[in-house]
């Protein structure tokens, strides 16, 4: 007697799970399809503790609307995608830095079972007149998952790779470092003040508005300027904006709560100011 096999589709975040639930609708596939939680690109990974991730989110990044924490309920979509008695199919872009975190954790939470993975990494999707390729499930449309093929990808995860995946996730889960980015197509470990340089770099000399020289990082990171990928998020830079104030590196005035509620500039900004004083 043949037992059939419930397929779950699992993706890393809420929108990237709702735009492949309606790319698989749009083909007429009914499977279920999981959103998995965990931002894994940040904040301590060797344990997944709610309340030590909830503690270093809190200390560590600054969100305009406070506490900036992860989900009270975060474990129940990896239950449901792990499950014994279901196959997974997991969506991944591994250019994106949050999406190649929970993969890896994913992976490391089958062990070694098999699933199999739609890896949409370097897929090259037409838009405005040219092709372009994407860095990020995030991205894509539902239509464009249809219209792309992607689900014409999946295949199955081979052993070979499933050990290789849980050997770099182990070694990263070991470094325990604040923050991961991706570098040559790895994840690797990267201190906290990994994003520092850069802000630094694109403050401005006059003081402007700490929510303009977010959205100039942010604009910057995602152009391929710098590499892409490098799982950095706005709570980050407003975060580190703050410490780098307090630091004497830039000058950051204003009480909050919210972005929009300071203003910044760089050290030529901090030598006018003394200048007029």
């Amino acid at each position: 007697m043949t037992v059939s096999v419930e397929v779950v589709h699992a993706a890393w975040g809420v929108s990237r799970a709702e735009s492949v639930h309606d790319a698989l609708r749009l083909q007429g596939c009914t499977d279920r399809v999981v959103a998995l939680t965990h931002d894994l690109s940040v904040g301590p990974i060797d344990s997944l503790d709610p309340a030590v991730r909830r503690a270093w989110f809190e200390a560590n990044l600054r969100s305009d609307e406070e506490p900036c924490e992860e989900p009270a309920d975060s474990e129940a979509p990896w239950v449901e995608a792990t499950a014994v008695g279901v196959h997974p199919v997991h969506w991944v872009c591994l250019s994106d830095a949050a999406e190649y975190a929970c993969f890896l954790e994913f992976v490391f939470r089958m062990a070694g079972r098999p699933f199999d993975v739609v890896d949409a990494t370097g897929l090259d999707v037409p838009g405005a007149g040219r092709v372009s390729s994407i860095r990020s499930l995030g991205q894509l449309r539902p239509a464009e998952i249809v219209a792309a093929g992607l689900a014409e990808r999946r295949r199955p995860y081979s052993r070979a790779e499933s050990d290789a995946a849980v050997a770099a996730w182990t070694r990263l889960r070991l470094e325990n470092a604040p923050l991961r980015v991706l570098r040559d197509g790895r994840l690797v470990s990267v201190p906290l003040t990994h994003f520092d340089a850069i802000l630094m770099g694109q403050a401005s000399g006059e003081r402007e508005p700490l929510i303009k020289l977010v959205a100039r990082v942010l604009n910057k990171l995602d152009s391929g300027l710098d590499q892409p990928g490098q799982g950095c998020s706005y709570e980050l830079l407003f975060a580190r904006i703050l410490a780098l104030g307090v630091a004497g590196a830039l000058e950051v005035t204003g009480s909050g709560p919210g972005m929009r509620g300071y203003e910044v500039g760089g050290p030529a900004a901090r030598r006018s100011n003394l200048g007029t004083t």
